[in-house]
């Protein structure tokens, strides 16, 4: 069963194949492009490769590579083969390297020479073959890996879903400790998720996304490699976010679909130009993995003339909801509605639905819905409580239209005294300050075993600490308002990008 269901998605990206122009673009870099044709006979090539090396049906192969032109064909070449994709940040460190090799136990690892050579520090490593023959893919080396039981690539997990024993994707996220949370994706989620972001987007073949936001981490790859292979688009891949180059590229290439993050925003409304941008062509300036700040909505549009628009999803639901265009400025603390396909509801404890405006958890029911945990299962009662369903762990409410507006984390409450405080909101108050690029907030523990609200910033300009807890102060209740806040020259960031702040980092 699982053999059928995955070569589906081969199949799927086959149509694409006969579909598309051999000569449309499919990727495009500063180091060079592809048509599709192009990118599928060099896919075919790696797939080729790969097999006459031993990479075989049901195998685990860790892809990590960082964003290059390299990264798209070795996803199609792995897809052809119908191995379990492990999508793995360049940017994981010994800890998280180490617990996703326990944990997953991959039977080979794809990509750079230099991550190979870390990887191999901690895990048993036959040798190296450099892929070669391809200009593109001269930097991919393909490594055998030896674990010390005979489980590799004999991924499990547990939900209350039928279990398959052969997940086309896993994806990594965050989890409260060191070891990162690994979800196990079906074809049949795979597809889904493609069919909503198509669907609700409107994704064409004459569309270019622009992105620099990792492609390894789920908003890059879904929105990015999954949305414009499925529709026929144009992916436009940078290494690293480089502010005036782009607001170049979103100038001169014809962008249609920007894939950002607010930190990205910030400095793009910052940025100095003489000449305004010509940005006419562009549909969708997204932002997702944090809460965009309305001042910044603000700020961004009235410099621009074009809302930037929240997108809502996760790494275990995909897609959730995408705001309008037409209504940021008048709901800009709103995450938009919910994408195709897909249904959103706000629940009380007991999973009871809650009338409009009433605050809750959200939980998401789509077929794009993960199958489970491979690895890093939270404690206590499972979020993936029946199949298709999600219970996400973020609080929020909907309006009567629909809108649905995200308040913080369920478990993230700050007790203070027995006032509980939102981070969320104490973080919006700080970054409504003009002064304040980007805040985050985080509960500490004294010696006495009494929880204070800590805050770290960093700065577009000079203010002190003093004139910041006076402007919480004439915002917030006193319980609310920061013990201290720290400045900082850069927020402490996890591999996906997202800010990362613990105790330490603001005492």
């Amino acid at each position: 069963m699982a053999k059928q269901s995955s070569r589906s998605l081969w199949d799927f990206f086959s149509e694409r194949r006969k579909t598309f122009s051999n000569n449309t673009m499919a990727l495009h870099t500063e180091s060079g492009s592809l048509t599709y044709g192009e990118l599928f006979a060099l896919s075919d090539s790696l797939a080729r490769f790969l097999a006459a090396r031993g990479v075989f049906d049901s195998d685990v192969v860790a892809l990590t590579l960082p964003n290059t032109l390299a990264f798209v064909p070795s996803v199609l070449a792995l897809v052809q083969l119908n191995v379990t994709i492990a999508l793995l940040s360049p940017k994981y460190g010994q800890n998280e390297l180490m617990a996703i090799g326990r944990g997953i136990r991959p039977n080979f690892l794809l990509s750079g020479a230099a991550f190979a050579r870390d990887f191999g520090r901690y895990l048993g490593v036959k040798k190296s073959e450099p892929v070669g023959g391809f200009p593109v893919l001269e930097e991919l080396e393909l490594t055998p890996l030896q674990h010390s039981d005979d489980a590799a690539g004999s991924v499990q997990y547990s939900s209350s879903a039928a279990s398959i024993d052969h997940p086309a994707l896993i994806k990594f996220t965050s989890g409260s400790t060191s070891e990162p949370k690994a979800i196990a994706l079906s074809a049949a989620n795979i597809l889904a998720e493609t069919a909503t972001i198509i669907d609700s987007l409107h994704y064409a073949p004459g569309d270019r996304l622009l992105g620099s936001v990792p492609l390894c981490h789920s908003y890059g790859f879904d929105l990015g490699v999954l949305g414009a292979v499925g529709s026929g688009a144009t992916l436009v891949v940078q290494d690293s976010f480089v502010p005036r180059r782009v607001l170049t590229d979103l100038s001169t290439l014809g962008i249609t679909i920007f894939l950002g993050v607010p930190s990205m925003y910030r400095f793009l409304a910052d940025i100095a130009w003489t000449t305004p941008p010509n940005l006419s062509r562009i549909r969708y300036l997204l932002s997702c993995t944090a809460p965009l700040a309305p001042d910044l909505i603000t700020a961004f549009h009235g410099r621009y003339g074009i809302p930037i628009t929240q997108h809502y999803g996760t790494s275990e639901t995909g897609a959730i909801s995408t705001h309008l265009p037409a209504e940021v400025l008048s709901r800009p603390e709103s995450v938009g509605v919910a994408m195709s396909n897909v249904a959103v509801d706000i629940v009380d404890e007991d999973g009871r639905s809650l009338r409009a405006g009433t605050e809750g958890e959200i939980v998401v029911t789509s077929r794009a819905v993960a199958r489970g945990y491979v690895m890093g299962q939270p404690g206590g009662l499972s979020p993936f409580r029946k199949e298709a369903c999600y219970w996400t762990g973020d609080r929020g409410t909907m309006d009567g239209d629909g809108f649905i507006y995200v308040r913080g984390r369920v478990d993230d409450l700050i007790n203070v005294g027995g006032f509980k405080v939102s981070p969320s909101e104490v973080t919006r108050v700080l970054q409504s300050d003009a002064r304040v690029r980007e805040a985050a907030v985080v509960g500490v523990k004294d010696s006495m075993g009494e929880i204070s609200v800590y805050a770290a910033v960093t700065l577009r300009q000079m203010v002190t600490e003093t004139e910041l807890l006076s402007f919480c102060r004439a915002r917030l209740a006193d319980y609310k308002v920061p013990r201290r806040i720290r400045i900082c020259d850069e927020l402490p960031r996890g591999p996906s990008g997202k800010i990362r702040v613990r105790p330490e980092d603001v005492t």
